[in-house]
């Protein structure tokens, strides 16, 4: 396996982090400055995934960013930032400087697993470049003045899923026992989806929140084995075909309505 390459100052944070991620497989090199995490690059050419943290000593996460993007020429690696500093100018520095995505350092642990399981899935440098240059106008845009949505818009709407997300996984935990062993794992997962997919609205598989609400669930709950959330989502396609599948998802959108938050349309076809 490569390795993911991890740069923090704080001590305290990189025992942490490296820990965590470890324990959930991944194997991690960590360096406390952006100049240290630069010279692991000759050790390692092709890491899995970098981790930097924006503030850090000598030479900062962005300037790391910047340098690291010029040595990778053609093969790079996706770049995820740790930041303090949750606002649209620090984050737009971080995309612009070529990072993939960033973490507030505040995240809950289990976001950040589901992220560093995300950029580490083969073919996924490839799909956040797109991405990439959309939130780059985005927040250019929010800069500007000229945007519809503000910065604030946006934090409320991530701040409302994380609560309805709580609901669900509330009300999974409490229901859980009338499951038993003979509904397997497409139907779980497809009970997941039928109830994240009607109690938040205007969601569907092709909305970048799908996966991640999703795995958020999978770990908050350990309904669906952590294990094999991603292959699930990886042949969702295929999976949904199933009759199992199809099953566990209208009986999640038949008890959504017992979760009290507004619901989405229950006659709607699987996404």
């Amino acid at each position: 396996m490569r390795p993911i390459i991890l740069a923090e100052d704080n001590d305290r944070l990189r025992r942490l982090y490296s820990d965590m991620l470890e324990s959930a497989g991944f194997k991690v090199m960590h360096a406390s400055d952006g100049e240290k995490a630069i010279s692991l690059l000759h050790k390692v050419v092709h890491p899995q995934l970098i981790i930097l943290d924006v503030m850090m000593p000598r030479l900062d996460g962005i300037e790391t960013c910047a340098r690291i993007r010029k040595m990778q020429g053609l093969r790079p690696c996706p770049i995820l930032f740790l930041t303090a500093l949750d606002n649209p100018e620090t984050i737009l520095e971080c995309l612009s400087a070529g990072g993939d995505d960033y973490l507030v350092k505040t995240a809950p642990l289990t976001e950040v697993i589901e992220r560093v399981q995300y950029w580490s899935r083969k073919g996924t440098i490839e799909e956040g470049a797109e991405r990439r240059k959309k939130a780059i106008r985005e927040l250019e845009a929010i800069q500007s003045g000229t945007s519809d949505f503000s910065s604030a818009k946006v934090a409320e709407d991530v701040s409302n899923d994380q609560a309805i997300l709580d609901q669900i996984a509330d009300f999974i935990k409490n229901t859980d026992g009338a499951f038993t062993e003979k509904e397997q794992s497409f139907y779980r997962f497809g009970y997941l989806v039928g109830l994240v997919n009607a109690c938040i609205k205007n969601l569907n598989r092709s909305d970048a929140r799908f996966n991640r609400l999703v795995r958020n669930l999978v770990y908050k709950t350990g309904f669906v084995d952590r294990k094999e959330i991603e292959a699930l989502l990886d042949n969702y396609e295929r999976i949904v075909n199933q009759s199992q599948f199809q099953a566990g998802w209208k009986h999640g959108q038949d008890v959504a309505a017992e979760i009290s938050v507004p619901t989405g349309d229950a006659e709607a076809a699987i996404p």
